[in-house]
């Protein structure tokens, strides 16, 4: 089972005692995940999901909120190699479920707006909880956290999208919107905010896995970043080494060593007696300071590039 499946197990065992947190939660599942059917038995409801748990929670509310039977079964998604659980109520209730949760126009109504719930799903902390559950269990997905962090929730019109980034950020969390073909899509991209929005919906399970994912992703980045550096430092001083050798063993074959004022000469030996040690285990050999031992090997380059450009003669008065 996915992140995303074990986390929808768990939001759809969480509680929701009250009527009206029970109404917020199928209020969000009906726009995320159902869609109305016309038959020879009148209006029907088909909810689909790919979780089973989630399908008998949206029976289980509609038979309890509008005493709506429910029919159970699975359908093998189009294109793809699994199935989908679709629960399918039908009767008098219907009609009365849409036009409660704002996804059929009410008799009379002029103002009617896609996508817009009703303001008595919308107030009060564990309501508006139990809504942003319901969207994500209609409609929402999140990545596993071991590959990156990413939860959305698709939904049909761009108001009730809106809605959804209201509500959470009046629990300061940022979502964002985006348009994706003909959906609009809210999402967080960020690990903190991931983990708030999964212990606002009452995921406990979900936010402790989730956590030390988080911890364990850090500690490999941070062991990386680490080595990243401990290796780039490495490469820098053999570089450096390196070119230090090159300048030396010129001074050495052209002029020789012994023409070198005695501090020159007794950094050149260390350095060729040492070749693979850094700056600070060659400063300690000479016992003298890092700056002294810098300053030591620039005068030796500047000696060697003058042997390059003017010949051995011009090193020699250079390093006296």
């Amino acid at each position: 089972m996915s992140f995303s499946s074990e986390l929808k197990h768990e939001l759809a065992g969480a509680r929701c005692t009250g009527a009206d947190e029970r109404n917020a939660l199928l209020c969000a599942i009906t726009h995320g995940s159902a869609s109305m059917k016309f038959g020879a038995g009148g209006l029907s409801i088909e909810f689909v999901t790919e979780n089973q748990f989630v399908a008998e929670l949206t029976a289980k509310l509609a038979g309890e909120l509008y005493g709506l039977a429910a029919t159970l079964f699975t359908r093998l998604q189009e294109g793809l190699k699994k199935s989908s659980y679709v629960m399918s109520v039908s009767g008098a209730g219907c009609a009365r479920l849409l036009s409660d949760y704002g996804c059929l126009p009410r008799e009379g109504a002029e103002d009617f707006v896609p996508g817009a719930v009703p303001d008595a799903f919308l107030v009060g902390e564990r309501v508006s909880r139990c809504f942003l559950r319901g969207a994500f269990l209609g409609a929402g997905s999140l990545s596993d956290p071991r590959k990156g962090y990413h939860l959305e929730i698709v939904c049909r019109y761009e108001r009730f999208a809106e809605i959804l980034r209201g509500l959470l950020a009046d629990f300061e969390i940022s979502a964002r919107v985006s348009a994706r073909k003909q959906d609009y899509v809210v999402y967080l991209k960020d690990g903190e905010s991931i983990s708030d929005f999964l212990r606002l919906a009452g995921a406990v399970d979900a936010v402790l896995a989730f956590e030390n994912v988080r911890v364990l992703r850090f500690m490999a980045n941070d062991l990386n970043r680490r080595s990243n550096f401990e290796n780039a430092n490495m490469q820098k001083t053999a570089r450096a080494s390196a070119q230090q050798l090159i300048d030396i063993r010129l001074i050495m074959d052209t002029q020789g060593l012994g023409t070198l004022p005695p501090p020159l000469r007794e950094t050149a030996e260390a350095r060729l007696n040492n070749e693979e040690a850094s700056l600070a285990e060659l400063a300690r050999e000479l016992d003298i300071g890092k700056s002294g031992l810098n300053h030591r090997l620039a005068k030796l380059s500047v000696i060697a590039e003058d042997i390059r450009l003017h010949g051995a003669k011009a090193g020699k008065g250079n390093g006296k």
